[in-house]
Formats: C-alpha cells, structure tokens, sequence
C-alpha cells in the first residue's frame, strides 16, 4: 500500500501550497488579459517530432514545466488588483499565508546569531527578501478576498470547487484524452473554444535558500514529532496511559522518521550523511572567524512550549557518539576506562545500550520484535561502505536517550509491570487448559493444545528470563564478566523494547482468546440468554452484565444479535437461531404476516429450525489486532491458521491503515460523505491519532476472554443441569446432558418461550435466577481485571506536558569536553552550570 499520498509532510505542504498560488495566479493574469512578457514559458527544449509510446503518455500526464522567478509574483498580483471584478478565493489566501509562515519559521529559526554574525545576516537576507515578496502579495490580494453575499453565494461556491480543482489537479484532467481534429463540416457548426488557462506545472525559481528550508523542514517535523515521543513517555510516567501505548507510538514514530529522511535523500542525495548536513548549515550560517566557545550554536527551534537550540535541534552529539563508538568497529563493546572522565553517566549508558544494540541486532539480523531502532542499528552496519550515519538513525538513538531521561526512575516500573503481564498470561494460559480438556464442548482445545503451550514457553523464555544476558554470555564466554552489567540491563533502559514484546504477547492472547469464544460459541450463547433475562422483565433492565455488555460494545450489537438487540422472546429465538447459522427462509412470513415455520413436537428434527451453517464467530476487539491478522479456517473442528498481513511487520503500513479507518469511521458517524481519494495527513496528526487508537484498545487487548468462556460454559452447565434434571421430558438426558449441546439446551429453551408445546416448565425463570447470581458475583470482574493490567490512574484525563528539558552537556561536544581534566555541573539552579577545569 503506497504511503506517499497519505504521509503529508511540511516541506510537501509547502511544495504543494507554492505550487497551487502561483497557478491561481499565472491562470487568472491571463484572464485579466495581463501582458504575455509575464508568463513563463514552459522550460525544457522543444521536441523534433510527436513522441510515442510511454513517452507521450508521460508528457501528457506531466505536461510542459514553467519556471516562475520569484519577482513575477509581485507582477502577477498587481495585474489581478487592476482588475475591477476581481476575487480572490481564501483558499488562496490561506495557503499564501502558510506558505509565509513556514519561511518565516525558517529565517527565524537561523536568525538567533542576530547581528553580531555576518554570515548568518547574508544568509537570512535572502530569506527575508522572499519572505517580504510573498508578504506584499499577500497585501495586494487580501482585500480581493471577501465573503460573498447571498445572491453571489452559487456563483462564488461554483469559482472556488474551480479553483480547488485546479489546486489539487495543477492541470486540465482532459488534456489525458485524445480527440481528433473535427472535420471541415463539424468544425463550422462549433462554437469557437476559448481556453485561459496555461496547461502544465508551475513552479518558483529555484534558489540556494531552498535547501537550507529543504533541511528546516525535515528538522522540525523530526523534532516536532521527537517531542511527541517523549510528552507520550512523560504521560506513560504519570500513569496516564499504558507503557505498550508508548513504545507503540516511539516504534512507529522511528519508521516516520525513516520515509521523512528517505524522502528528503532523494531529492537531496548529497545529504545522505547525517554529518553533511550540519557541515553545511554550519559553514552556510557561521562566521568562520568567530573564536567564540558556542559559536557552532548557530539557531534555535521554537516549538509548542518548548524551544530547542542547533545543537539539540541536529543532535550533534548523539551523531557524534555514533561516528566516533559504534561505527569505529565492527561490533563495538564497551570497557570503562578511567581516561573517560569526560563522559557523564548517561553517556555511558548510552555507550553500554549501544554495544547490546549492536550485539542483538547481528543476531538477529536487525529483527528482534520489530524494534524500529534495532532495525535501524544493523542497517549502517549493513551494505554501507561509506559507513554513512543516516539522520532517521541518529533521531532513533536519540530517542532513545530522551526516553531514559524522561521516564526515570519509572524504567524499573515499565519491567515490573510486563512482569505482572507475564504471570497474568501465563497462568491464564494454564487454567484453560486442564478445563477445555475436561470439557467436551468442542475439539478445539484437542486440537490446538500445541498452541497454547507453545505460547506459555514463549512467554517464559522472551520475559522471565534475560534473553539478551543469555546471548552476551554466549558469545563472549569466558570474558562476558567484563561486559556484563546486571540481569535486565538493556530491558531497563529500553522500555520500548519491553513495550513490544507485551504487546506481541497480548496480541498472540486476544487472537486466541477470539478464536476460542468464538468456536465454542459459550460466549455468544450467554449473552443472548442474558439478554432474554434482562428483556423479560424477570430481572431488573438496569441490572448490567458489564463484562457482557463490553463484549456487545466492542463487538458492535448488530454482530452479536444479526440486528437490533432483540426485545420479545419471539425475536431473541429468531435472532439466536440466526447467530448460529439457521438459513433466514427458516423465518420468511407469508403475504398475511405469518411465519411459514411452524414449531411441533412431534420429532428432533422439526422441534426447532436446524443450523445449516456455522455459528457466527467473535470479531477481534481490537482494530489493530485486526489490521495486523487474518486467519483462515482449516480442519472440522473450526481450527484457525493465522496469517500477517503487511501492517504486522510493516509500523508505516499499520499507521496508514489504523489512521485511514480512523478517518473513515469519525466521517461516516458525522455523516459525511467519505472520497474515495486518500487523505493528505501531517505526521505529527498521523502518530497522533494512531496512539489515540492504541490508547483506546487498552483494555481490549488486557481482557481476558479464556476465562470469560470458562465463565460462560459454566453458566450454560447450570442452566442445562435445571432443565435435564426437572424437565426431563422436554430435555432428553441422552440428547441434552453433555457439554457438546449446551447451545442446543439453549435454544430449546428459546423454543419453549416463543410457543413451543412444552410437556414441562422451560425452566427459563431458573435460567434467569442463575444470571443474576452470576452478575452479582462476578458480573465486572474481567473488565475491572482488564482496566488494572494497564496500571493507570483514575485521573486518566490529566494533562502532562514535557518541557523538553536537556541536560547542558547536551551542547559540549565530546572533542571540546576532551580539553578539560574534570567538568563541575552545578545542579543547584533551574538550568545546569557547567565549570571547566
């Protein structure tokens, strides 16, 4: 599935928005009649002879190019504002005004040497001159743009669907058609065609500026969404959301990373090294004859509530540690030195994670849990002679780094709560077993025992033991004391990496979970008989199954009931029957409005309607398990094979899909009609409404739905116990009593409520007796379980912002901090000191 369309970054905003003015404007001055002289000719040499072929195709779908020069601009506007009825649309007006913010956010963001550095004055007068140009179109187009009044509101709503298409199109969708030329006796009954607009693209000049704003886009959406990371984490410390939810989004937010800088790489491939890109920054904005210490401290980043400097804002010395550790050798480890004085304690953490990083990533081949920063590790070790740095990588470590500074001392937490999760799993995962092979509702647990103890050992060996202590020991041997730094190192310090796995385990847990409530059928089956209590009036309607009425909820009750939730005993019978695959003819109705079904008594076989297919399965809860498998039915039994699809190792195909549906489902409830083009979304919005979702499916995916169906098998066993044993004559104990017709007791039961002949009571007040017990007892305690298992607070709408702090050695280089025998940081004031000795 393509991305490019959907992944909307700043720099293509600002491509696009450039682009769709100055098409507004060359196709309207042509409308005015403006001089030709302005309008730019198509760039390119001109063809010998017709083109064939692919190349023909091409050309008609690009059409010709015209170079604009900034200064026509101005010409272009003034031309228009001659014209006495001209409008402007605001649409126009407001991506001019975007287009102006974004540069201005450039020229601002290297402006912060002032006027003390005459480099970076020269620098930014050629971004302020551009600024200045579009700021005096804007002047002279703004009062053109005016509301309409009511008699002028269809013909400006038709103009502005115009001009949107042509904004969206930037050129005449028929030039893609192919007309032949009328004939010399059509061609005089033709109207005379008039076309003012110029097929083709337009583009602005291209100038020295728009690499340097090429390279602030990039930056700002990294850092904008770096920001995000570590306001999720500070959210994960506050209790506010689950540590899965964090490292979710950090993942996904390291794959963004990645197609951002591939993106920016193939249109500037000379900066595929992260190093050249603040070499020439640095050589385009500072004076080299400054000796001042913090000279190379050439701009700053102001975003939401926070403000960055260069050196933060490019990471210089994460890309630094990078150059000079882990590409200095093949597999890097590190050795505390006392020379090393000059690191600080993070530093040395870093350097420690660094060399585990690399050792799992050759392991693993750079797929351990789909560990974006892993991956990204083990790819500049792999096919890169030029031992290039890429800049996504350096922004993965360096989240990395904000991570362990913004979550704290909460990192032992993050292990101690996957270890709660590990035990939870586990001994879910051993309780059902012993029950489904005593029961005898199914095959299913005969058939698919390998998987549940398959995942119980996995489960052990990704989480109880340290998997990563275990291969540092096998590969150094002898010599692992001296690289060893305690059991759990790398999952104390990593917390996404802890995130990743439990999450993998949660979603192994619900899929099986699904699979088995919805083969054995207990699940759906208690559900209707508690609706059909609850309906009846022999229990009060307020009294709520919670655990039952999430499952409806996530499930959606048009799915759990074929419809509407049912209300008469008639429609619970109609409902359930068709739930467990009766053919809908069974309950056709004849022109009077009779049902042309009948119920008798006389024998098995037309007592009820037959299932003539399987009973309807259990959905999965959870949109991103969704997303993430398909499973394929095989065997009699109902056995799944499971299957991923692309977003399950994909993190860029799972945020398209997860943010598309998004999308899709917020329309279709506000009602309005969905395009079947694709949405044009921001990164920041994207990460944003992916860990929205996440956030949202917590408890889903914590559920636990094995001990829901032994619930409900127990429930149907007392129910059937009732009937077999007090109505034996309706309820045969040969066709009845065992665990395989606790459906069919059911639904016999429905049967005798909506006018089957019974020779007995149907027992269906005892049935409803049971349910209140049950919900009295145990009515919420696995969604309440599910709730807890994400350790969050009941506050869990309080807003937490991270202020973006860095430490000040951030900003000394490893090089200069080598210069001085001991580094003093004064922690006693509100931003550290630094005193060199």
């Amino acid at each position: 599935m393509a991305l490019d369309p959907v992944l909307f970054n700043t720099y293509k905003q600002y491509k696009v928005g450039t682009a769709s003015v100055i098409t507004w404007l060359v196709n309207r001055s042509k409308e005015t009649n403006v001089s030709i002289k302005l309008l730019p000719e198509p760039s390119g040499s001109k063809g010998s002879g017709r083109l064939k072929g692919k190349a023909r195709a091409a050309k008609k779908e690009n059409g010709p190019k015209h170079i604009v020069p900034l200064a026509s601009i101005l010409q272009f506007a003034k031309s228009i504002a001659d014209t006495a009825k001209a409008m402007v649309p605001e649409k126009i007006i407001r991506t001019l005004e975007e287009v102006i913010a974004a540069r201005s956010e450039c020229s601002n963001c290297f402006e912060q040497q002032g006027p003390t550095d005459t480099s970076t004055q020269a620098s930014n007068q050629k971004h302020q001159y551009f600024v200045e140009v579009l700021r005096e179109t804007l002047q002279i187009l703004k009062p053109l743009s005016r509301v309409p009044g009511p008699a002028q509101a269809t013909k400006q709503k038709a103009r502005n669907a115009e001009v949107n298409n042509d904004i969206v199109e930037l050129q005449n969708r028929f030039d893609y058609l192919e007309v032949d030329e009328p004939t010399e006796w059509t061609s005089s009954a033709l109207p005379p065609k008039t076309n003012n607009k110029i097929a083709g693209t337009f583009e602005l000049e291209p100038s020295d500026e728009d690499v340097s704003f090429a390279i602030f886009c990039l930056f700002k959406d990294l850092t904008d969404i770096r920001h995000y990371v570590r306001q999720t984490w500070a959210e994960y410390r506050e209790h506010q959301i689950a540590f899965t939810t964090a490292a979710l989004t950090m993942n996904t937010a390291i794959s963004i990373f990645r197609r951002l800088n591939e993106e920016f790489v193939a249109e500037f491939p000379e900066f595929i090294d992260h190093g050249s890109i603040i070499k020439y920054l640095y050589n385009g904005y500072c004076d080299p004859n400054s000796h001042e210490e913090n000279s190379q401290d050439f701009a700053s980043y102001t975003g939401a509530n926070f403000k960055v400097s260069s050196k933060i804002f490019f990471c210089d010395l994460t890309y630094e540690i990078l150059r000079t550790f882990f590409m200095a050798t093949e597999l890097p480890f590190y050795k505390g030195v006392r020379s090393e004085a000059h690191l600080t304690q993070d530093d040395k953490s870093l350097l420690k994670c660094l060399s585990l990083f690399g050792l799992v990533a050759v392991t693993y081949k750079g797929n351990c849990f789909n560990d974006q920063l892993i991956h990204a590790l083990y790819l500049l070790k792999t096919n890169n002679p030029d031992k290039n740095i890429y800049t996504w990588a350096v922004f993965a470590v360096q989240l990395f780094v904000d991570t362990r500074r913004v979550v704290g001392k909460e990192r032992v937490k993050c292990l101690d709560e996957a270890q709660k999760l590990r035990k939870w799993m586990s001994t879910a995962l051993k309780k059902s077993v012993p029950f489904g092979q005593a029961s005898n509702v199914n095959g299913y647990y005969q058939l698919n025992s390998d998987i549940n103890s398959g995942l119980r050992k996995h489960i052990d060996v990704v989480l109880k033991e340290d998997f990563v202590q275990t291969m540092l020991e096998n590969y150094f041997e002898d010599r692992a004391v001296e690289y060893s730094w305690g059991s759990f190192y790398l999952f104390l310090n990593h917390p996404m990496l802890v995130g990743l796995i439990v999450q993998q385990l949660l979603v192994h847990m619900h899929g099986i979970g699904i699979v088995l409530c919805g083969d054995q059928g207990a699940v759906i089956t208690s559900i209707h008989l508690y609706n059909t209590a609850q309906q009846s009036g022999k229990m009060p309607k307020d009294m709520e199954w919670i655990d039952f009425e999430k499952v409806i909820q996530w499930q959606s009750p048009s799915w759990i009931f074929v419809g509407d939730r049912p209300q008469s005993p008639e429609d619970c019978f109609r409902h359930y029957s068709l739930v467990m695959g009766t053919s809908a003819t069974a309950f056709s109705k004849d022109r009077r409005g009779k049902s042309t079904h009948r119920l008798h008594n006389t024998s098995q076989t037309t007592m009820v309607p037959m299932s003539q297919k399987r009973n309807r399965r259990l959905k999965f809860v959870s949109t991103y398990v969704d997303l993430m498998y398909e499973f394929v039915r095989k065997g009699k039994y109902g056995g799944f094979r499971s299957g991923g699809t692309r977003a399950a190792t994909e993190p860029l195909v799972m945020l398209e899909m997860l943010v598309a549906k998004y999308l899709k489902t917020n329309a279709e409830t506000a009602g309005v009609v969905v395009s079947t083009a694709q949405r044009k979304v921001h990164p920041l919005s994207m990460i944003t409404i992916f860990k929205d979702c996440l956030k949202s499916e917590e408890a889903m995916l914590r559920f636990d739905l094995l001990a829901l169906n032994q619930r409900c098998v127990e429930l149907l066993r007392k129910v059937q116990r009732y009937c077999v044993e007090l109505s034996p004559l309706d309820y045969p104990r040969d066709e009845y009593d065992s665990d395989g017709s606790l459906n069919s007791c059911f639904i016999r039961l429905l049967a005798g409520e909506s006018g089957l002949e019974c020779y007995q009571p149907t027992r269906f007040y005892e049935a409803c007796l049971t349910v209140k017990e049950m919900i009295a007892e145990v009515g919420d305690e696995e969604y309440g379980k599910s709730q807890s298992r994400s350790f969050i607070n009941e506050d869990g709408g309080k807003k937490v912002t991270d202020p973006f702090h860095t430490p000040t050695e951030d900003v000394m280089s490893l090089a200069m901090r080598s210069n001085f025998g001991r580094i003093i940081i004064d922690t006693g004031s509100p931003e550290d000191e630094l005193t060199w000795l």
